[in-house]
């Protein structure tokens, strides 16, 4: 049997029997139905995952799908299962298909803006490829999720965010200006914009914009305090530098 480990997603479904069996047993279902078939599916395989085989097998039990990721499965009976689309585009990515990855990953923008925590998910996607390094594709995911729903903070701070680390520093400070008069009062985007500000030069913007941030912030949020502590030994060094003249 091949998993998706040696296969994409997209021919395991029409070729493997078990997901092949889930998607047509399912397809006749309306969409609300095969939703929460597919969610059951993932979660009920996310805890089977908690015991041993030994245990499942004593109370009459077995995991189903023989060696099938829990999202696999879900993915075949609802193709618009979003934490689904998440979980095994993030796997193909992991296996080298990043073409694969984001065919899925973009799919999450062209649902429903009611589907379940939607924004959360997309912006999951978008962190797992900012951890990948992989900025160029991110900054896709975030933009395709602007135009689709425009006026969302997390979207433009994620799509300003990696314009940063593309040294786009212009358009991140007006993405994440954007995303402030959007949510003012969110300590997150303020230290964001904050921290876009510090890293153009713009330290006297950016210190009053971090002290609101640290104002709002909650406990256990230290990256407005860790933002201003670098800024102020930044305007020290500048200080001094004026103060002894330049060097030749």
């Amino acid at each position: 049997m091949k998993t998706l480990k040696s296969a994409p997603f997209r021919k395991l479904v029409e070729t493997e029997p078990d997901l092949v069996a889930l998607r047509k047993k399912h397809s006749s279902m309306t969409p609300k139905k095969r939703w929460l078939a597919a969610q059951w599916q993932y979660d009920s395989e996310a805890a089977m995952e908690l015991f041993p085989a030994g245990f499942l097998e004593s109370a009459g039990m077995s995991r189903s799908g023989r060696g099938m990721d829990a999202g696999v499965l879900s993915l075949a009976i609802d193709p618009l299962h979003a934490p689904s689309l998440l979980t095994v585009g993030s796997m193909e990515y992991q296996h080298g298909r990043r073409d694969e990855a984001m065919r899925l990953f973009l799919a999450l923008v062209r649902l429903p803006a009611d589907e379940p925590d939607l924004i959360v998910i997309i912006d999951k996607a978008g962190d797992f490829l900012i951890a990948s390094k992989d900025y160029g594709n991110a900054l896709a995911l975030y933009e395709a999720a602007e135009s689709v729903y425009p006026g969302v903070g997390t979207y433009l701070v994620g799509s300003g965010y990696c314009l940063g680390k593309l040294g786009r520093l212009d358009e991140s400070l007006r993405k994440h200006r954007v995303a402030v008069e959007l949510e003012p009062e969110n300590h997150k985007h303020l230290n964001d914009l904050g921290f876009t500000l510090y890293e153009m030069g713009m330290l006297d913007e950016a210190e009053q914009v971090l002290l609101k941030a640290q104002k709002l912030s909650p406990p256990g949020y230290e990256f407005p305090k860790n933002n201003l502590e670098r800024l102020y030994a930044k305007k020290k060094v500048s200080r001094k530098d004026k103060k002894g003249g330049r060097r030749k």
